[in-house]
């Protein structure tokens, strides 16, 4: 099979990193006679935007065993967030595969399905792929903005937010991407935010079953185990499976919060008291306060949230495996 890459470059990925790496990854491609295009995203939801036009560009092509397009996004988990998200939208009847070549900041959703970090090696698990891996993406539909999109990683509402977008508007970030740090720049705003985030009132749905926390101060709704740049959010969590996870954690002093995140280090968390754990295919959020929240660790904004959740499945052009 012959197999035509549509590569979305976001130089600004890893603090603008992905610039000076380019070269190296243009080489190696080109050692390997690869047949790829090329567009560069400019500005943020260019990347979707691009990757949107190429699919409509290609819903008639025909779905043959001869040849395969993929669309390639080089960046960070937005970077594939919002290619994914571009994909989707196109709403084609065969869908056009998404790869991804982990060079960003946090680079989660290649940790959480096990795909390799180092780019040259995590190349070679796109390019040595011979068929496409459907896996599972969370998505969303919020009916106070009447907004939907689609996650690969994770979207937090409260703490995890916060840092998100702590860390993004400090330029703390992008000199710690420069020596291929980046994942520290969360763990400087996770110090911060730690301080100052205050419990919120929290409703969770699942089918008839209704649970209210009148202090949540943690909720994630992930795919896969990692956040924030490694961290095991949901341990035992995989994209192979068909539901998602929510974990909420409930605000307490700062002796028991410094705890459960001493636990989360070691994922021995979603034992604990103030921790609680959902594993569902459907999940139902309501806050009734002004939080933050991030997907895919770009900010969301502060909002009330009235918030459905669930599974699609869509190819990946990744083989971990390899």
């Amino acid at each position: 099979m012959s197999v035509s890459y549509y590569i979305i470059l976001n130089e600004y990925a890893g603090g603008g990193s992905v610039k000076n790496l380019w070269p190296e990854i243009k080489a190696a491609l080109d050692e390997r006679q690869i047949d790829y295009k090329i567009v560069r995203s400019t500005y943020s939801g260019h990347t979707q935007l691009l990757a949107n036009q190429f699919a409509k560009a290609h819903a008639d092509d025909a779905v043959t065993d001869q040849h395969q397009n993929v669309v390639l996004a080089i960046g960070g988990d937005g970077t594939l967030h919002q290619a994914i998200s571009g994909l989707i939208e196109a709403k084609l009847e065969h869908p056009i595969p998404v790869a991804y070549l982990p060079v960003g900041s946090g680079n989660d959703f290649a940790r959480g399905i096990k795909m390799a970090t180092n780019w040259h090696k995590a190349l070679n698990q796109i390019l040595n792929c011979t068929a496409e891996n459907w896996l599972t993406v969370g998505s969303f539909f919020d009916t106070n903005k009447q907004t939907s999109g689609v996650f690969t990683n994770n979207l937090g509402i409260g703490f995890d937010a916060a840092v998100v977008t702590s860390a993004n508007g400090t330029q703390t970030k992008s000199l710690l991407n420069r020596f291929h740090i980046g994942a520290l720049s969360y763990l400087a705003a996770l110090v911060g935010v730690f301080y100052n985030q205050e419990a919120f009132p929290l409703t969770v749905h699942i089918g008839q079953h209704r649970d209210i926390y009148s202090r949540a101060y943690l909720v994630t709704v992930t795919n896969h185990p990692y956040f924030g740049g490694g961290f095991k959010i949901v341990p035992p969590a995989s994209a192979k499976d068909p539901n998602l996870d929510l974990v909420v954690i409930e605000r307490a002093n700062i002796f028991k919060l410094l705890f459960i995140l001493l636990m989360i280090s070691m994922g021995k968390h979603l034992k604990l008291k103030s921790v609680h754990h959902y594993h569902e295919n459907k999940i139902h959020l309501i806050v009734p306060s002004i939080e933050y929240g991030q997907i895919d660790g770009e900010e969301m904004g502060g909002r009330y949230w009235d918030t459905y959740f669930e599974t699609k499945q869509y190819p990946f052009w990744i083989d971990p495996t390899i």
